[in-house]
């Protein structure tokens, strides 16, 4: 198949209906070849990609009309090289939601898979990282009186400051109101908490009835127990919740259990405790995300009791089996 063609394809320019049937029955005709698209999908992702999907829903009568346009907001093309070339995140697509009044509204959805992070700015500057094995829903363009976005994951957000227009980061049982300000959220779909840490300005939390349970000042920390519905409050070095963003960890007195929770994300891998007891052992250090996995485990091997092995398999994450050294 002809790159042009397929480029083109990609950014919504191909009109003739006879060469987008060529391209979709190209894709179609194997797997070689839907991997092919695939990964050039992905480096042609922040140009708007629209005609496949669209295409082959409407053909399978899952949809009875073409959706409009879809929109990849220009403010993303800026950072290409850093999706593109640093990241090559996995998944970049746009949807759009009908409102009260039935008006079709274009959101943008970003899913970074594990072992990828990325950067975005929103229509209105605001300034956002996105950690391994998130997902963040937004408008291409912010109307009405508030500035609202979904999150699934973890994320560092710089809101841009308007107090006419509020900024609402919504999590699954819990949304962060601000004016303006730095804050991040840790909001794991697997995982039993939510945490949200202020580094400036201020924040109020609200439950899912819409209702404030509390207010954040710089240097602390809530953590929001989904199974208990319980609320705690602390002050903390920001750090740690923090780091993921300029490409290190840090851990003081960090159980191992909860450790290998962000590499698995950060790194891609299945980590297997082929003994329970080695969970509880505690850590203290920095680690930094450009380190090879196995000499990440190197490391933590000669500092503590426990040992590890690899398993390698093609196409998939590698299985990585953690238990006590022998004696």
């Amino acid at each position: 198949m002809d790159r042009e063609k397929l480029h083109r394809f990609t950014l919504n320019k191909l009109k003739d209906e006879s060469e987008i049937e060529e391209v979709i029955n190209w894709i179609e005709r194997s797997e070689v070849n839907k991997e092919e698209f695939k990964t050039l999908k992905n480096l042609w992702a922040v140009s708007g990609f629209a005609n496949y999907n669209t295409y082959v829903e409407t053909q399978s009568g899952k949809t009875k009309k073409l959706y409009k346009k879809r929109i990849i907001p220009m403010y993303l093309v800026r950072y290409a090289a850093v999706f593109v070339l640093a990241f090559l995140i996995g998944s970049l697509s746009v949807y759009y939601q009908e409102d009260k009044n039935s008006e079709q509204l274009a959101w943008n959805e970003i899913i970074i898979p594990e072992g990828e992070s990325a950067e975005v700015y929103l229509s209105d500057n605001t300034h956002v990282w996105l950690n391994s094995n998130t997902k963040l829903i937004y408008p291409a363009k912010f109307e009405g009186k508030t500035r609202n976005i979904k999150l699934t994951g973890e994320a560092y957000f710089e809101v841009t400051h308007n107090k006419e227009k509020p900024f609402y980061v919504e999590t699954s049982e819990l949304t962060v109101a601000v004016l303006g300000t730095s804050f991040n959220v840790q909001a794991f779909d697997y995982e039993k908490k939510v945490n949200v840490t202020l580094i400036e300005g201020k924040v109020t939390l609200q439950n899912s009835g819409g209702n404030v349970v509390s207010e954040l000042f710089p240097g602390e920390n809530a953590q929001f127990d989904l199974t208990k519905k319980t609320l705690s409050v602390s002050k903390v070095s920001t750090e740690f919740y923090t780091s993921w963003k300029d490409g290190y960890l840090v851990f003081k007195n960090e159980k191992l259990e909860d450790i290998v929770r962000k590499f698995e994300r950060w790194y891609n891998v299945t980590v297997i405790f082929d003994e329970e007891e080695i969970k509880q052992i505690e850590f203290t250090g920095t680690i930094l995300k450009n380190k090879p996995i196995d000499q990440i485990f190197n490391i933590l091997k000669y500092t503590a009791e426990i040992d590890y092995s690899m398993e390698i398999i093609n196409n998939k994450p590698s299985i990585i089996h953690l238990k006590k050294k022998p004696m």
